[in-house]
């Protein structure tokens, strides 16, 4: 990845059909490749469904991806897919990226978990951060953003840019501005670039988008419409004065950092 780097986030309408799915992301990749980008950010299981059916085809899941991200090389693109995967008898939600030569180069597994994923997914236990040209990023999966210390973690390990991939949607409409100062605030607080791409289903409860690190909105949305938005990211642009300022001397004393590790 080079800098300047443009960016193309899918706010796509997922479902429970894997053929469905990837036919949706094959039109997303010609899409944006047409346009000129060279990254792709698709949502949440987009592929697999979310949460995805108790039956689920891994064999077709594997197929389907396969499909896709050769594809996706084919049009020469960058590409974080979201899917299930299994590890023997555990599945995971993960977030998949994909060199330009359909080459597997990050893979991280959801951290926090909502109610809904506890009975079918394991929790991830890693936040790590991965160098791919000129950049370093981090990936993270939805609900993740309700948790600042774990992209302060990626921040902190040089991360300049966060992939969200995000299945936010069904109930709350109230979120739907509460989520995004938050996601905002992710990119402001760690002075990194934030694409998120989230399901298009109605209600949302998170409008995809992708913010500077000043966590302005480069590009945004339509609320609850199945669309692809797009922005120019330059690594100048990352910030490093929030980091400086921290007063680590405060929070690193003995009787806040065990108030941090309860």
């Amino acid at each position: 990845m080079k800098s300047p780097l443009s960016v193309a986030a899918f706010q796509m309408a997922t479902s429970n059909d894997v053929a469905q799915n990837a036919s949706k992301l094959r039109v997303a990749v010609d899409e944006a490749a047409d346009a000129g980008a060279e990254l792709l950010v698709v949502p949440e299981c987009a592929l697999s469904g979310y949460p995805p059916q108790k039956n689920l085809d891994f064999d077709a899941l594997a197929g389907a991806q396969t499909d896709v991200t050769s594809h996706a090389a084919e049009k020469g693109l960058w590409f974080a897919l979201g899917t299930t995967t299994r590890r023997g008898e555990q599945w995971f939600n993960t977030a998949l990226l994909f060199s330009p030569e359909g080459n597997l180069v990050a893979s991280y597994d959801k951290t926090e978990l909502i109610e809904v994923d506890r009975p079918i997914f394991a929790p991830g236990t890693e936040l790590p951060v991965f160098r791919v040209g000129e950049w370093t990023l981090g990936l993270q999966i939805c609900f993740d953003m309700r948790f600042p210390e774990n992209w302060r973690i990626l921040r902190l390990q040089g991360a300049q840019l966060i992939l969200h991939l995000s299945n936010a949607s069904g109930s709350g409409g109230w979120k739907v501005p509460v989520l995004e100062g938050t996601m905002r605030c992710r990119a402001a607080e760690n002075g990194m670039f934030v694409v998120c791409a989230n399901d298009a289903r109605s209600p949302q409860m998170l409008v995809s988008a992708i913010c500077d690190p000043h966590g302005r909105h480069l590009a945004s949305a339509e609320e609850n419409r199945e669309m692809i938005i797009y922005a120019q990211l330059d690594r100048s642009a990352v910030r490093e004065d929030y980091l400086k300022a921290r007063r680590t001397d405060l929070w690193s004393r003995p009787e806040f950092r065990s108030l941090l590790l309860e």
